[in-house]
């Protein structure tokens, strides 16, 4: 009892605040009472773990403190390298599978689409960012994972044991549809994006003999990812000089804005293919989103809208306009995350809370019908 009330003060001084007597006093009262009169078993760490939940969610509700199992799991592991398989989206703070890699080690489970994923090694995953629980499946190959689940419709979990295997996965693919055209599917904003999208480019515009008369860029159910892939994808679409969005901290000094020049993206590798593809500046546009379309999609969808560049066709998207920062603690097992920086578009809207509503609003209807992508591919039809 005497650590967790140390710990109570040492959070106090932290916040450059020493805990006035009546509050102090209001801790140990119900410390005391949970400890009298809980029908729940007393656990001091839980209840340390609790108040530092408390902290940061109540500055970002997105905001985790990940205590020793969780940080060591989500960030202190080795580097990926193999993985189970699995196409994830997150709804509501729940994770669910969207699709299963044919002969993966999730396949091999039986797992399957709508799968509920409840924990990973024992780490609840609800709250936590689809990236962490991206980083969590991932390892060692033939390492073992345990995985609680449930079934669609289902209120019994059920626990497999699956062993990660190098396992092959696309982030974007590409085919060209009747009239000349494009359709890029983008399902995460990685480090290899913007060489991927322009080698994808490039192939389809010398099969087409330089013909595209538009294109469609696919970003339902993609999560986000890398920042600066997104500034890159949307800087391809715009003219020389257009400023992409700004970053504000909290420390005014901090603000910095983007522009659509390949510095600002880490491009200048790939500044002569770029050159090359300038055609992608004025080809008719239609980008397709969702509610899962989050993140780095949201500054694609949103800047382009604004730049009157492209048009949206779908559902409104998830609505976060923050960027978070994992802070590792002093004791280098436990670490707190939580957003430190705000963007906003050219004209200086922000996406939260509505998300980038489309200019055409359509459900998707079922996954054979597509009708978002129909919708797509008449409106450059008529262009």
């Amino acid at each position: 009892m005497r650590r967790f009330f140390g710990f109570l003060s040492l959070m106090m001084t932290l916040l450059n605040a020493t805990p006035p007597t009546d509050s102090y006093l209001l801790y140990q009262e119900v410390v005391q009472k949970i400890k009298e009169e809980s029908v729940q078993p007393f656990d001091e760490k839980r209840l340390m773990e609790g108040c530092l939940e408390g902290m940061v969610t109540s500055v970002d509700i997105n905001g985790r403190y990940l205590n020793e199992e969780e940080y060591e799991t989500l960030y202190l592991s080795s580097k990926p390298v193999a993985g189970v398989g699995l196409y994830l989206i997150q709804k509501r703070n729940h994770i669910y599978v969207k699709s299963v890699v044919d002969h993966s080690p999730a396949q091999k489970a039986n797992l399957q689409k709508g799968d509920e994923i409840v924990q990973i090694d024992g780490v609840l995953v609800r709250n936590l960012g689809l990236d962490e629980v991206i980083s969590a499946l991932r390892g060692s190959p033939n390492t073992k994972i345990k995985l609680l689940t449930l079934k669609l419709n289902s209120s019994k979990p059920i626990e497999l044991q699956l062993t990660r295997k190098a396992v092959t996965i696309d982030l974007m693919s590409s085919l060209m549809f009747e009239n000349d055209i494009a359709y890029v599917k983008i399902s995460s904003f990685a480090q290899d994006t913007l060489p991927s999208f322009l080698e994808d480019m490039s192939y389809l515009y010398e099969a087409q003999k330089h013909k595209i008369n538009g294109m469609i860029l696919d970003l339902r159910d993609n999560p986000g990812g890398i920042f600066s892939s997104g500034i890159a994808v949307t800087s391809l679409f715009l003219e020389k000089d257009k400023l992409v969005l700004t970053v504000k901290s909290r420390h005014k000094e901090e603000k910095k804005q983007y522009k659509n020049t390949p510095q600002d993206f880490e491009g200048v590798e790939y500044a002569d293919k770029i050159e090359e593809l300038s055609f992608l500046k004025t080809v008719p546009l239609v980008i397709l989103t969702n509610n899962d379309s989050a993140g780095s999609s949201e500054i694609v969808s949103s800047v382009l809208q604004e730049y009157n560049r492209a048009t949206i066709i779908g559902t409104p998207t998830f609505g976060k306009d923050t960027f978070a920062t994992l802070f590792p603690l002093s004791t280098n097992t436990t670490a707190v995350k939580f957003a430190t920086a705000r963007w906003c578009t050219p004209k200086g809207k922000s996406v939260w809370p509505s998300g980038v509503i489309p200019n055409i609003e359509i459900n998707q209807g079922s996954e054979e019908e597509d009708i978002p992508l129909q919708e797509a591919l008449r409106f450059l039809q008529k262009k």
